[in-house]
């Protein structure tokens, strides 16, 4: 229209999408030549510390499709030329590692969602790809009820060729976390996911 003019897009402020906390991806590995020490079976792959970096992040990812990565019925996916699988990923507050031994997860809790899967495993993984995003997408947030104890999550293959076909959602915490608080996350973790919250505590080592 006559006298309208195009308006130059503004550029988006970094601290308007910057999140509370500093975040990690990592991943797990499982390999045929059970002489790898363990140190070489996690690594710790991207850190954020905003929205934008982390859909950067994400939408280039092998990761963000299950398929690509985790068993799917069919198919096994290697990586790297050690010929690693991937078992697990996990997304852990900057500085804290997906690990039992690590100071700030001992005496915690794991709140463990798991699913079986008897048929259907394509359906299934496309379906829990949408529910692994918004367990992320909670946790950033902070929207997860008692997100200040929770140190992260983790998102695990544990299929055993021949005998099951498992996958489970993993939400670690902290120490401090009190019994109220189990409670309320354990219920919401089961309403929103659709499995029961089985919760134990973190391994003392």
């Amino acid at each position: 229209m006559k006298g309208d003019q195009i308006k130059e897009s503004s550029t988006i402020e970094k601290e308007k999408v910057k999140l509370n906390r500093i975040w990690s991806f990592w991943e797990n590995y499982e390999s045929k030549d059970r002489s790898i020490e363990y140190s070489k079976l996690i690594k710790e792959i991207y850190t954020f510390d905003n929205i934008i970096s982390f859909w950067q992040f994400w939408n280039k990812y092998p990761g963000n499709d299950a398929n690509k990565i985790f068993f799917n019925g069919e198919d096994i996916t290697f990586f790297f030329k050690e010929k690693f699988r991937v078992i697990s990923m996990n997304l852990f507050e900057k500085g804290i590692r997906p690990e039992w031994e690590d100071e700030k997860n001992k005496k915690g809790k794991i709140f463990s969602l798991e699913y079986d899967i008897k048929q259907d495993l394509q359906g299934f993984l496309n379906e829990v790809n949408k529910s692994w995003v918004k367990l992320i997408s909670l946790l950033i947030g902070e929207q997860l009820p008692a997100s200040q104890y929770i140190n992260g999550i983790r998102f695990v293959d544990k299929v055993k060729f021949g005998k099951n076909v498992l996958f489970r959602f993993e939400i670690w915490t902290n120490s401090s976390i009190e019994t109220n608080d189990i409670e309320k996350l354990a219920q919401f973790l089961s309403d929103t996911f659709g499995a029961k919250a089985n919760v134990k505590e973190i391994n003392k080592g």
